[in-house]
């Protein structure tokens, strides 16, 4: 992978620098003696069409950018050799320049900018105004000592060793063109003179620095396990885990983790280093992810409802309803994908705080969608761009970093699990208003709650006859958390007709296995479920396939389930008449019908 290094040189006619032609002919001439590591692409005098072109073709590829040329401070401009550039233009655009390594602005007082360009990894420019015959030769040197120690180009503090030991050739040495004798101020001058320039180096605000500095010309190099297994570490150590980290999530999100974390079992190598497989995986664990988010929504539009009804369903807008509708009817696979982020912060802007400040959980759920909406959306456009590409091993290492942001960003799904009620039985004895029921459930994850959680498959609740919100429905799926330093749990939703447990209806019903409602079809009056799964893969002659899960359609009309009953389709009777989907889905549908 080469590296790009962008040069542009602009004089000003009017007001000529006398050294920048010679300056750009001999860095011309350094880059084309290492045309093995660098493309490097050099403008001289190209004005704002040339400076404006090449910035649109190669920001999102170029590693290094260097300007020599005007720079006014007091207007904040480049000076280019038929127009200006605003500094404040220049700046965004180089913030945002995802693999850029190294920025020098090789103009009078371009302190500014350099102060500016907090998200670039290495930064160089001036602190004063230059002679131009000085800058020439500095950056000069500076790239010819550079390229001779090309090897060193992914370490920063190297890079910053290079930069110093050029100034220190100027100290030792420097002949000015224009002195006509060296005197007592000569050393004087020297040292204002190479005392104007600045390097910055941003560690702590350049996002991906070690990706962008080091790992982006050799992306083969790039420690995946090491790196992941520092951040899983550190996490249990600050957060006092005692087992794997995925145990700690729900289980439409650990079953992906778990198999990016199984570093030790050699059937699953492919998925721990920089391939397709662990790129389809962690793309698969950001869909589940958003799912959630999304189906958490409805869930507790649906409760709220269910509680205060027509007092709270009178401030759902038209237009939220007409999204909520869309949002049912339309999968979230890659055509939809620029829509993901929008949708669901204007979903959870929209459900009034009044109704959600009692729950903590609806209140994460609500900040996490609206304070990483942007994320969401730089991940989301991500993936779709990349849905029918080819994927490079650049591209699975922002995968692998979008993975770091999501296990640090969003710690209370650690303290989220997954209910499955598979089994409910009427206890007729009462004591005043209270009634007891058995609940058999299965329930993940469990490695961090009390062990004798793990064994208990059913519990008793207790009810009294009057209490609201009481909802508990045969082979009903729950997001909880836990209540209390005991493992009481806490019902935070019912995710119901959202996730299907399919297992609750066969002999596995102590083992969950989730579906998720994909789309509504009111076409065919058709619920299409598909399996929470990672990418599987199995091997054939022709290579590494995938198997995304299958699909379960579940009819909402009754001839139409009894039909596929007949068919043998038994599992699709047993879910419809134990999960009551026509009634949970029949009261959001009505909920957000139209006015």
């Amino acid at each position: 992978m080469k590296e790009i290094f962008v040069g542009i040189f602009e004089n000003d006619q009017d007001n000529p620098l006398n050294y920048l032609d010679q300056e750009r002919d001999k860095i011309n001439d350094l880059f084309l003696n290492h045309i093995d590591t660098f493309n490097a692409p050099l403008l001289k005098d190209a004005g704002i069409k040339g400076f404006m072109g090449n910035l649109e073709k190669l920001t999102n590829e170029m590693t290094i950018f260097h300007f020599s040329g005007h720079h006014n401070d007091k207007a904040q401009t480049l000076k280019l050799s038929d127009d200006i550039f605003r500094n404040q233009g220049l700046i965004k655009i180089l913030n945002a320049s995802p693999k850029l390594k190294m920025v020098f602005i090789n103009g009078c007082s371009t302190g500014e900018i350099v102060d500016a360009l907090h998200n670039v990894p290495i930064v160089i420019g001036t602190k004063t105004p230059v002679y131009d015959s000085f800058a020439q030769q500095f950056s000069v040197r500076l790239y010819n000592l550079l390229l001779a120690n090309k090897e060193n180009l992914t370490n920063s503090d190297f890079i910053k060793s290079i930069y110093h030991q050029t100034i220190g050739f100027f100290e030792g040495y420097f002949e000015d063109p224009d002195d006509t004798e060296r005197g007592v101020m000569s050393l004087e001058e020297l040292t204002k003179k190479t005392n104007n320039y600045i390097i910055k180096i941003n560690k702590d605000t350049a996002a991906n620095f070690d990706q962008r500095v080091t790992y982006n010309s050799n992306p083969g190099n790039y420690p995946l396990k090491s790196k992941f297994k520092e951040l899983v570490n550190e996490i249990k150590e600050n957060e006092k885990l005692t087992e794997d980290l995925y145990k700690y999530y729900p289980y439409f999100l650990c079953i992906h983790l778990e198999i990016l974390s199984e570093f030790n079992d050699i059937n699953n190598s492919v998925y721990q280093e920089l391939s397709k497989e662990r790129y389809w995986v962690i793309r698969s664990l950001f869909k589940e992810f958003l799912n959630f988010l999304k189906f958490s929504a409805y869930s507790i539009i649906w409760s709220i409802s269910k509680e205060h009804g027509n007092e709270f369903t009178i401030k759902l807008s038209n237009q939220l309803k007409e999204i909520l509708r869309e949002n049912l009817e339309i999968a979230w696979e890659s055509h939809v994908q620029d829509k993901i982020s929008e949708d669901l912060a204007f979903i959870y802007s929209n459900i009034p705080d009044d109704y959600i400040t009692k729950n903590e959980l609806w209140i994460d759920l609500k900040h996490c969608v609206l304070e990483h909406r942007n994320i969401f959306k730089e991940i989301s456009d991500f993936f779709s761009a990349h849905e029918n590409n080819d994927i490079d091993v650049h591209d699975y290492m922002r995968t692998e970093l979008y993975l770091h942001e999501f296990i640090r960003k969003f710690k209370f799904l650690r303290s989220l699990g997954i209910e499955s009620i598979y089994d409910v039985f009427y206890n007729q004895f009462r004591y005043n208003e209270q009634r007891s029921y058995v609940i058999n459930r299965s329930y993940y994850p469990v490695s961090n709650r009390p062990i004798a959680l793990d064994e208990q498959k059913s519990v008793v609740y207790n009810i009294n006859d009057n209490e609201p919100g009481f909802d508990i429905d045969i082979h009903s799926v729950y997001l909880c958390t836990v209540a209390n330093d005991n493992g009481a749990l806490k019902r935070e939703l019912n995710l119901s007709p959202f996730y299907l447990d399919v297992n609750s209806t066969s002999v596995a019903k102590d083992k969950i296995k989730l579906y998720y409602l994909d789309r509504y079809s009111e076409a065919t009056e058709k619920l299409i479920y598909k399996e929470v799964v990672n990418a599987k893969v199995y091997r054939q002659n022709n290579g590494v396939q995938k198997d995304l899960g299958e699909e379960i359609e579940v009819p909402l009309e009754e001839s139409m389930i009894w039909a596929l009953y007949k068919d043998g389709k038994e599992n699709i009777i047993q879910i419809e008449e134990k999960k009551k989907i026509r009634d949970h889905f029949g009261y959001i549908k009505n909920l957000i019908a139209s006015s």
